[in-house]
């Protein structure tokens, strides 16, 4: 089953360097409406990102405090608290980055754009006026789909 978590970074993403390139840990937070108790609740996540080469400069411009993230994975496990006051956390696994956006930034646009062109609309023909079918004159057609 797969997992998306998207919440707004608190903290810039830990990293930690490796042989293959870096890891960036991101901690996620999801607010939820719990209808029994009447009350908000939250749910903490955990996610490792891993990047090799060119990923590593774009984690480290976009996994900041205040940027918008989208984490999928394809599993959850839980890690218990130590201090009961706190609710477990939840590890999403084989973490992928499906949408960042840091909105002190501004949004990169790709190196090489195609040369834009100019949308044309095609000239609109007038429709015929619809006619009712016998019998269909007191038919409502007020709904909505």
């Amino acid at each position: 089953m797969t997992h998306t978590v998207t919440s707004k970074l608190n903290k810039d993403a830990r990293q930690h360097p490796n042989q293959s390139g870096v890891t960036f840990f991101v901690s996620l937070g999801e607010k939820n409406y719990n209808f029994r108790t009447k009350q908000s609740e939250y749910t903490n996540y955990e996610a490792a990102l891993f990047a090799k080469e060119n990923q590593v400069q774009f984690y480290s411009a976009k996994l900041v405090a205040g940027a918008v993230v989208s984490v999928t994975g394809t599993g959850l496990i839980i890690e218990p608290q130590t201090d009961s006051n706190y609710q477990p956390r939840l590890q999403i696994q084989d973490a992928k980055l499906t949408f960042v956006h840091s909105s002190d930034q501004p949004q990169q646009a790709p190196q090489q754009q195609a040369p834009q062109q100019q949308y044309q609309q095609p000239p609109q023909q007038q429709a015929p006026a619809p006619q009712s079918a016998p019998g269909m004159d007191d038919f409502d057609d007020g709904i909505p789909f």
